[in-house]
């Protein structure tokens, strides 16, 4: 990816979390990220595209967050626990990223083309989830349900956090509190 791109990819994030997608046209982008309106589209064939990169930037970003430190060799619960931790701190750490990546996963325009390419990547997830229910380690459910639920708590523990502004240990006890509650309801 170029720098130019990379440019509009950030003033997209930048503006469309502080204006929405629908306020935001494609020459604001260009003029926040310095470069000429057709330069954006010599980039990105439309906004559509650009929204696509944008969800694909993000989803990349929190991916590689997720797995540094991963231990690969880790018992079922270590690897949810991991997964869990790494979500909550970076959804903490970067709000703004991570409001606007839930609300384009939320939303209808993210194309599903780049919401399969980003699937595929946590497909080792589903993996984990249905040799856990398979080996009795896991309750018997749906592994579709079951990721929703996680989604769901994941979601609420950050928000918990971002609207408490919880910092360091208080941070740490929470995220642990919340991880033994929904490990609690999906054990066996």
């Amino acid at each position: 990816m170029t720098d130019k791109a990379k440019q509009l990819i950030e003033a997209s994030i930048d503006l469309f979390a502080k204006e929405g997608f629908w306020n935001t046209p494609t020459s604001r982008i260009a003029k926040h990220a310095g470069v000429a309106t057709g330069t954006l589209f010599n980039y990105f064939e439309s906004k559509d595209v650009l929204i696509d990169a944008v969800y694909k930037q993000l989803k990349q970003e929190w991916m590689g967050y997720l797995m540094v430190g991963y231990p690969h060799n880790g018992t079922l619960k270590e690897c949810i626990e991991h997964i869990w931790f790494r979500h909550v701190d970076w959804g903490i750490r970067f709000p703004v990223r991570y409001g606007l990546m839930t609300q384009l996963k939320l939303s209808d325009l993210v194309s599903q083309e780049a919401q399969q390419s980003q699937e595929a990547e946590m497909a080792f997830l589903y993996e984990m989830t249905l040799r856990g229910i398979k080996d009795g380690e896991l309750i018997d459910i749906s592994p579709e349900y079951l990721g929703r639920i996680f989604y769901a708590q994941l979601g609420a523990a950050v928000q918990h956090a971002t609207d408490n502004n919880l910092r360091d240990m208080p941070l740490n006890r929470h995220i642990a509190q919340g991880f033994e509650i929904f490990w609690k309801g999906i054990a066996k």
